[in-house]
């Protein structure tokens, strides 16, 4: 051993010391973990969107975004809304959901209130409850899904 070192036996530091020294490296540990984790994600893009309706998600989704808040409808129904876009054709998507959502009664969008104004829109709604997915498209544009989950105030 050279000149100022110790011998592991000869070590004075208490328990405590030692103790602090092995919650500082985890916690140094932890944080460049992290920090490389968050960096991968962000060089991998957003990823997968989180659908957190609890309808299912469209399998072949080009964008999608989550509203961060629940919004109030027409018929005073609080409802967070996950919007999708797909270059799939519509009606292929509106196959899958029929499939998907076997129990679910159909509307043509055509006859829906709030989309009634849309005169180049073709589409339809799904329900089931008080929760609904639309599935729309209006010409030379991608094909629109609409996921609601809804309640009561």
């Amino acid at each position: 051993m050279g000149t100022g070192e110790r011998c592991p036996s000869q070590d004075r530091r208490s328990p405590a010391d030692t103790g602090r020294m092995g919650r500082r490296f985890n916690w140094g540990l932890a944080t460049t973990l992290g920090a490389a984790l968050l960096g991968h994600c962000l060089a991998a893009g957003a990823g997968p969107l989180q659908n957190l309706t609890g309808l299912p998600t469209y399998p072949n989704l080009d964008q999608a975004v989550m509203d961060r808040v629940w919004r109030t409808e027409e018929l005073g129904r609080w409802c967070a809304r996950f919007t999708a876009t797909t270059w799939d054709s519509l009606e292929s998507v509106e196959e899958w959901y029929r499939r998907t959502l076997a129990r679910a009664s159909e509307t043509d969008l055509a006859r829906d209130q709030r989309f009634r104004n849309a005169a180049s829109l073709s589409g339809v709604k799904l329900a089931v409850g008080r929760n609904y997915v639309a599935v729309y498209r209006l010409p030379n544009q991608p094909t629109i899904i609409e996921l609601h989950r809804c309640s009561w105030n």
